[in-house]
């Protein structure tokens, strides 16, 4: 029987509750205790789409299924604090020009390659109706910043243009990356606040990870 090899990648240890007994440190993939003999790692990325790209291109090859996963922050309304999604598309939501004050993406630049994008200027993800057509969770559009949304003019222009459901800092990276190397992958958030203002005091991050948690062992389970 051939054992599947699972990567899971998150930006941060705080955002994985698989056992890795201590071993911390970013950038290395470190076994988890989680699945007895089952072969799965855990890989801290570090935050934000450069360190995810680095650290992924370095090890994605040696797997047969990457898994992110980690917090969003949510534009949909329909969307509860907690809940837990299946990121189907994502895009470099900062990556463009500005012109003369209108936000262009790179896939309408005429000299800018449109390897990044498939559709409506998103990556999608192809494996997602194959061997996981299983998944019960909600899909959503996902959208990649730099820099955290936190102010009504910002969000504002982010939500008219890009029609998102969440807001992450590392989710077009793991589809780039997998894309491009043929890797399969899957992308789970939990929502810990919606995107709004920035007031963390409104935040539950720890509820989102514990439920985040429970979803990830559960498809692992599945898998294996």
């Amino acid at each position: 029987m051939i054992k599947l090899k699972i990567l899971v990648v998150s930006a941060t240890v705080s955002e994985c509750r698989l056992d890795i007994g201590g071993a911390h440190k970013i950038g290395i993939p470190h076994k988890a205790a989680d699945f007895n003999d089952k072969h799965v790692d855990v890989l801290i990325s570090g935050v934000g789409a450069v360190p995810m790209v680095f650290a992924l291109t370095k090890y994605a090859h040696d797997y047969d299924l990457v898994i992110n996963i980690g917090i969003a922050g949510s534009y949909n309304t329909n969307l509860s604090i907690g809940d837990v999604v299946c990121v189907s598309e994502d895009t470099f939501g900062d990556y463009g020009i500005d012109d003369n004050g209108v936000f262009k993406p790179l896939s309408g630049i005429n000299f800018a390659a449109n390897v990044l994008y498939s559709v409506n200027n998103f990556m999608n993800n192809p494996w997602l109706n194959g061997n996981f057509s299983f998944i019960k969770l909600p899909f959503v559009k996902g959208l990649t910043l730099s820099t955290v949304s936190g102010s009504e003019d910002a969000i504002g222009k982010i939500k008219s243009f890009w029609n998102a459901d969440i807001e992450t800092m590392e989710g077009a990276s793991v589809f780039y990356v997998c894309k491009q190397l043929n890797v399969p992958f899957m992308c789970f958030r939990a929502i810990s606040n919606m995107v709004e203002p920035r007031n963390k005091l409104k935040w539950e991050a720890s509820r989102a990870i514990e439920n985040l948690d429970k979803e990830l062992r559960g498809f692992i389970q599945n898998l294996l």
